[in-house]
């Protein structure tokens, strides 16, 4: 079957390359010749997920304002989260201390509490602060969203399967550029935090270190112009949360400092 139009070279290219953006980008800037006995419906038919291109009309707006949008997403659930009024970007380090892991659960679940639970959870699903706030607002039965940095049926880690068919229900979303069963890749994660970084107008980071990939995500933060928040821990070590409230970003002291971020930055 010939490729009928734009949205199926789209998914052409992103099924050859793996998810690639830029290999996608070169391939449709060059014009790569696709066969003309190439059946489209093929890869249609082995994606299980949901799938939107740049070209649709469901493609979320958002994403559309960043500086290499993907060219296509891979999903499941409720794709219209990612226009809820209300949203957070949860961020930080894979291994917080007893202190931040604590804190961070509580300020999340009251969080949810104050906005009724409507509240939208953005993060990546990784180990330490990401998986405690979206656990947060996964017990609250809030509405979370997973970006992640592998094929959208091979989420990493396999540990957080929980956190992944909640994001898959009608109370969450899982999105990826990859499709079906890509395996994760560290440049997969790099690459893919520009969305994290992108998707609410608030990044609060829980944990982290000064050099890490926390600390590059709120980079690419502070670049699209989000505000950051930040938890603040002792000074006895290299840490990113207080390097971040020293240099202007919102020092969250309470779950009063959270809610009245959120609703100063979006009203």
């Amino acid at each position: 079957m010939k490729v009928a139009n734009s949205r199926d070279i789209i998914v052409y290219f992103s099924d050859k390359y793996k998810g690639d953006w830029f290999k996608i980008y070169e391939a449709i800037k060059s014009k790569e010749k696709i066969p003309d006995d190439f059946d489209i419906n093929s890869i249609y038919l082995k994606n299980k997920s949901m799938i939107t291109t740049i070209l649709d009309e469901n493609y979320p707006e958002v994403l559309k304002r960043l500086n290499k949008p993907p060219f296509i997403l891979y999903y499941y659930g409720d794709l219209s989260l990612l226009n809820n009024r209300f949203s957070l970007t949860c961020i930080g380090s894979r291994k917080p201390s007893l202190y931040q892991i604590d804190t961070c659960y509580k300020l999340i679940y009251d969080a949810e509490q104050s906005f009724d639970d409507n509240l939208v959870i953005i993060s990546g699903m990784a180990y330490g602060i990401d998986q405690i706030c979206m656990e947060a607002a996964m017990d609250r039965k809030a509405p979370v969203v997973a970006v992640i940095g592998s094929g959208i049926d091979n989420p990493y880690p396999k540990d957080n399967k929980g956190l992944y068919e909640y994001c898959k229900s009608g109370k969450g979303l899982i999105i990826s550029e990859y499709p079906s069963d890509i395996k994760a890749e560290a440049d997969h994660f790099i690459f893919r935090n520009r969305m994290i970084a992108h998707l609410s107008k608030i990044i609060f980071v829980g944990a982290g270190k000064n050099a890490s990939g926390t600390s590059s995500t709120v980079r690419m933060g502070l670049e699209y112009g989000k505000e950051i928040a930040a938890l603040p821990c002792n000074i006895s070590g290299d840490d990113l949360t207080n390097t971040l409230i020293k240099d202007g970003a919102s020092s969250i002291l309470s779950t009063v400092d959270l809610v009245t971020l959120i609703k100063e930055t979006y009203l």
